[in-house]
């Protein structure tokens, strides 16, 4: 009896070991860890690029990714392409299960590219938001007619039906304020600080408007208005006849500064944005007096006259000690302190319609030539001698700029250029659907870099 109850012990704890062994050989691995290799960015679309878990049963491993707690996909393949947008920080976790219960996880961050966005306005007042990145056009939007896009944060501002506030990225309309009770078809001239918005109405009454609650903070009338306004930290500067600076908060009237006739019975004006520069701020009239004033009580420090029938309509930009500015006939290096010339380039056979840029000691220039033909010119910012020059297939009023290497100005052919800043090469073009009359600007990222025109009244 003894005998046949040990056997039964030895059977059952044979048979027992035998079931602890199976136990272990079915237990369920779980898969390995995840790890990012790489993400890379087309433009919008981000390629999300993992590794392939080790799975110690070998087997299929199935992958869901989320982006900010969004679902994306489910999938075997260890990488995924997503439409995102610019200048974002993104979440992303991604789960790994062989679907027998075994799961690891990985949770990561990442910013997409910062956008590189270039606008301009063509005769037609269509703003058009192209992608430097792409090469695309992002949208197209009816505005007023402006000389350059103003832009502040994630908004580009337009002037048809009152100020409108556009999406950067989407051209959608994110908010609009009318303040004139009776001129509100179109606004121009619209720039922005931290705080107001200012522009003018279609009667020639300058607005400045509260950022933050959209209200109007006061009005000045004027006849007549049609250049560009500049700001500094407290004023607002505006030009006709005369030059005016007004408290950039009240309204109020600082000084203003009435143009010489030069001995002729010519009604002077200014027509394009002056250049606040230092202590100084810098303008020509249509009568050919090109003027320094001190900024902060307009009294004349000095003026050169170029001839009276050698009228200032570019806007003036700095270069060193020196200040850029040209009549319609020509392009002058005026020393800021006493307004001698130290060089000049004369245009023989056409006319200066666009306002100099200056980029890396080099200065870039619209031409318009006598048989409607046009061209881009570099010079040496120092000496005043012509580095290249690129033909354009029409006469060009579009201000230059340049970033990163390239020029861009746009043409009455329907054109716009892209071309190398030290080479004079083209880089790329594309056909507009009206003429791009007006002068560009280039917006980084949700406006932590932008790029104005010379013409443009923030450029300061």
């Amino acid at each position: 009896m003894i005998r046949k109850t040990i056997a039964i012990l030895f059977i059952a704890l044979i048979v027992s070991c035998s079931s602890d062994e199976n136990d272990v050989q079915n237990v369920n691995s779980t898969p390995g860890e995840l790890v990012i290799e790489s993400i890379n960015f087309n433009g919008q679309k981000a390629t999300v690029d993992w590794n392939d878990v080790i799975d110690t049963d070998k087997d299929l491993i199935y992958y869901k990714l989320y982006i900010d707690s969004k679902f994306i996909t489910e999938t075997t393949n260890s990488e995924h392409t997503i439409s995102l947008k610019y200048n974002q920080v993104y979440k992303g976790k991604i789960f790994a299960t062989d679907k027998k219960g075994g799961t690891s996880e990985l949770e990561f961050t990442f910013n997409s590219p910062k956008s590189k966005i270039i606008l301009f306005t063509d005769h037609s007042g269509n703003i058009n938001a192209y992608d430097l990145i792409t090469n695309k056009t992002l949208w197209t939007s009816k505005t007023s007619f402006i000389e350059a896009s103003t832009s502040f944060e994630n908004i580009v501002f337009t002037g048809l039906n009152g100020i409108n506030a556009i999406d950067l990225l989407s051209g959608e309309k994110l908010w609009n304020v009318s303040p004139s009770i009776q001129y509100n078809d179109e606004y121009r001239s619209i720039i922005t600080d931290k705080n107001n918005i200012y522009a003018f109405d279609n009667d020639s009454n300058l607005h400045c408007i509260d950022l933050g609650n959209k209200t109007s903070k006061w009005e000045v009338k004027f006849l007549n208005h049609h250049s560009t306004i500049a700001i500094d930290d407290s004023k607002v500067y505006v030009s006709n006849s005369y030059l005016h600076a007004f408290n950039k908060n009240t309204g109020n009237k600082v000084w203003e500064y009435e143009l010489s006739s030069s001995g002729t019975s010519a009604a002077p004006s200014i027509r394009t944005n002056p250049l606040v520069a230092e202590d100084n701020i810098y303008f020509g009239s249509d009568i050919g007096l090109f003027y320094s004033l001190n900024k902060e009580n307009g009294n004349l420090n000095w003026t050169f006259n170029a001839g009276l029938f050698n009228s200032f309509y570019a806007s003036p930009t700095i270069y060193k000690n020196t200040i850029i500015t040209a009549s319609d006939k020509c392009l002058y290096a005026l020393n800021k302190e006493n307004g001698n010339v130290e060089w000049k380039h004369y245009k023989s056979n056409g006319v200066i319609e666009s306002s100099p840029f200056v980029y890396n000691d080099n200065i870039y220039m619209g031409f318009s030539n006598i048989d409607g033909s046009g061209e881009l010119i570099c010079f040496n910012a120092n000496s005043g001698s012509v580095r290249w020059k690129y033909n354009l297939v029409k006469q060009t009023t579009s201000s230059p700029i340049a970033y990163e290497g390239i020029v861009y100005i746009g043409d009455w052919n329907n054109t716009f250029y892209a071309i190398d800043t030290n080479t004079g090469t083209l880089k790329w073009e594309f056909k507009t659907k009206e003429n791009a009359t007006k002068s560009p600007t280039i917006v980084i990222g949700n406006s932590e870099l932008v790029v104005y025109p010379s013409s443009h009244g923030l450029k300061n």
